[in-house]
């Protein structure tokens, strides 16, 4: 008679043919071959290598996750302070104190008649003859532009409120800005040292006009720089654009210069 597989001799002399549950021959043979195939090792390059590989650089990131993160975020505010500190803009330099809408009619002269008009040549560079009403214009600007730097009422402002549309200098616009901390009428361009130009545009509306001079104020309560830069588009108002040290050199347009010499007046250090 045939030994029982659930014999224990039977088991002590064929262990690895035994599966508990399967008595039959083929069964256990079967059951057998199932066994060695799943304990065949996987191929080199299958995924699970590809797994084991990468799990050292895993474990390295992982252990120093909070280390990259805090480094990355100390770089960010470095450059945001890096970027901020070189866009930041020269502290001689007035930004524009309002826009067109909002400046006084005083600082937008009727302008003289153009000589290129009708021949333009968009970027040449023009001299110009400076007229009675161009310091009234600027001295006006750069009140507007002191006022705001120092976190005033500007003269624009004070007239707007007023409803007056009184040129400069006349009595409605000093009745309007007769409380103002700076008024033009205490600014002074002194003759010669001004100059006058312009770059010619493809139209009317795109001429530039510039000017540059040397200012001096009876006022002390606003501070007021020495050297001013002033731009004026078309027929809109004349605004400061630079003042100070340097302030000819950083926005006068060379072709401009070269026609005004340059002037002098660009070395003043204040």
């Amino acid at each position: 008679m045939d030994a029982c597989l659930c014999d224990p001799a039977f088991r002590l002399h064929r262990p690895e043919a035994y599966v508990p549950g399967v008595t039959t021959g083929e069964g256990v043979e079967a059951e057998r071959r199932h066994v060695l195939e799943m304990d065949v090792p996987m191929p080199a390059g299958s995924d699970g290598g590809a797994r084991a590989a990468s799990a050292p650089w895993m474990t390295w990131v992982e252990d120093r996750r909070r280390l990259v993160i805090g480094a990355a975020f100390g770089l960010a505010v470095v450059l945001g302070i890096v970027i901020g500190l070189a866009t930041a803009p020269d502290g001689n330099t007035s930004a524009e104190p309002d826009s067109a809408g909002a400046a006084a009619a005083a600082r937008s002269p009727q302008l003289p008649p153009l000589d290129w008009e009708g021949k333009r040549s968009p970027g040449t560079a023009v001299n110009m003859k400076v007229g009675d009403e161009l310091r009234p214009a600027l001295t006006w600007a750069t009140a507007d532009a002191a006022l705001a730097k120092a976190g005033k009422t500007t003269l624009s402002a004070a007239v707007q409120a007023s409803g007056s549309t009184s040129p400069a200098g006349s009595a409605g616009a000093q009745s309007a800005t007769g409380g103002a901390e700076l008024t033009a009428d205490s600014i002074t361009i002194r003759q010669g040292d001004l100059y006058y130009g312009a770059v010619e545009g493809s139209s009317a509306a795109t001429d530039e006009f510039w000017a540059a001079g040397l200012t001096e104020t009876s006022n002390t309560a606003v501070s007021v720089a020495k050297l001013h830069v002033w731009k004026r588009v078309g027929a809109g108002p004349w605004t400061e654009v630079a003042s100070g040290a340097g302030a000819c050199g950083r926005v006068v347009p060379k072709t401009l210069l070269t026609i005004w010499g340059p002037p002098a007046l660009c070395a003043s250090q204040s």
